[in-house]
C-alpha cells in the first residue's frame, strides 16, 4: 500500500496517460522507453496519480513499484 509522498519506479515499456482537463474526451498518452522515478500522489479508480517530470500522470496500479533501498546495517 502507497502513502502520499512515497518514491515509486515506474519500469520501462509501461505507459502513462494525462487527461488536461475534465472537457477533454482523448487523454494524452505517453509510452516509457526507460524507468521513471516520480511521487505517488493517490489512488483513483484502477489507477494511481503519480507526478513525473514536473507533470501529473496516471498509470496502472500493477505498473508502480515503491523504491527501496538497502539496508544500511
Amino acid at each position: 500500500m502507497l502513502k502520499k509522498g512515497d518514491l515509486i519506479r515506474v519500469p520501462a515499456n509501461c505507459y502513462l496517460s494525462k487527461r488536461p482537463s475534465e472537457l477533454h474526451v482523448v487523454d494524452k498518452y505517453v509510452y516509457l522507453t526507460r524507468p521513471e522515478v516520480g511521487i505517488f500522489i493517490k489512488y483513483q479508480n484502477n489507477k494511481a496519480l503519480l507526478f513525473i517530470r514536473n507533470n501529473y500522470w496516471s498509470a496502472d496500479i500493477s505498473d508502480v513499484n515503491k523504491c527501496r533501498s538497502k539496508n544500511a546495517s
